[in-house]
């Protein structure tokens, strides 16, 4: 029997109600803004395909900037960051994008985010 209507009906978009995490506790609450850059944070803190317990698409691959030099990490960065922050679908956009030498293997990122809930600025470290 087929029914008369269609029972199949899109999937509600979830919250982003989450805990609000310290750096020695979890405690209480956070929404909207400040729950989209907590997972921005998380997601460039964490490097992908290391740890079994997040899926193949969440974090970001700096490993593949180490020993390539100044040159080709300021190249492929903005790429690579963007692809492991608009992974998350509250973030529609990374831009922006503003290099500076910390010494001479290391550079700092910083970007642009837009989310649904307004523009955050973000940055990286990132080992050349």
């Amino acid at each position: 029997m087929i029914p008369a209507e269609s029972v199949l009906r899109e999937a509600a978009e979830l919250p982003s109600y989450t805990y609000k995490l310290s750096e020695d506790s979890v405690r209480g609450y956070v929404d909207e803004l400040e729950a989209v850059k907590q997972a921005i944070y998380k997601i460039l803190m964490t490097e992908r395909y290391k740890y079994v317990i997040y899926g193949f698409n969440y974090g970001i691959e700096l490993d593949r900037v180490m020993g390539k030099g100044k040159s080709f990490a300021k190249a492929v960065l903005p790429g690579i960051i963007k692809e492991a922050l608009c992974a998350d679908g509250r973030i529609s956009d990374v831009g922006d994008f503003e290099f500076s030498d910390i010494d001479k293997e290391s550079l700092k990122v910083k970007f642009a985010v837009q989310t649904d809930f307004g523009e955050i600025s973000a940055e990286v470290r990132c080992d050349v």
